[in-house]
């Protein structure tokens, strides 16, 4: 068995120092407390800016209307989905619920963005 050098030696300590940083990320980043159901907020806006935010955990069906055109979003059962919209393409229709927060649904052709955002603070940033 041949013998190490210590390029060898600095290569292999390299490898497990990156080893061990991206280990320690991912437990970071993965087994970190989610934010708590209860807090999260749906928040829409429209091109002309912030239009409302509600509670995740609520059942509640509203009507977004812009210059473009209309929306309905609900939100029941912990997601938020838009149901209905009169633009030709229905990408924000088609889009699975979200419930997640950074999750969007984004309407282009009337200019309507729905959000999940962590907490009413979060929320407020927006408004």
């Amino acid at each position: 068995m041949a013998k190490l050098k210590p390029g060898d030696r600095v290569l292999i300590a390299v490898a497990a120092l990156a080893a061990a940083g991206a280990l320690v990320w991912f437990a970071v980043t993965t087994l970190a407390p989610a934010p708590a159901q209860d807090t999260l907020m749906v928040v829409c806006q429209t091109r002309e800016g912030f239009y409302r935010a509600d509670p995740l955990n609520t059942e509640v069906t509203y009507t977004v209307e812009t210059s473009e055109g209309t929306n309905d979003v609900a939100i029941s059962g912990g997601k938020v989905d838009v149901v209905r919209a009169d633009c030709d393409n229905q990408v924000c229709v088609e889009h699975d619920p979200i419930a997640s927060a950074g999750e969007q649904i984004v309407c282009l052709p009337h200019g309507m963005v729905v959000e999940v955002v962590e907490d009413e603070a979060d929320a407020a940033q927006l408004m």
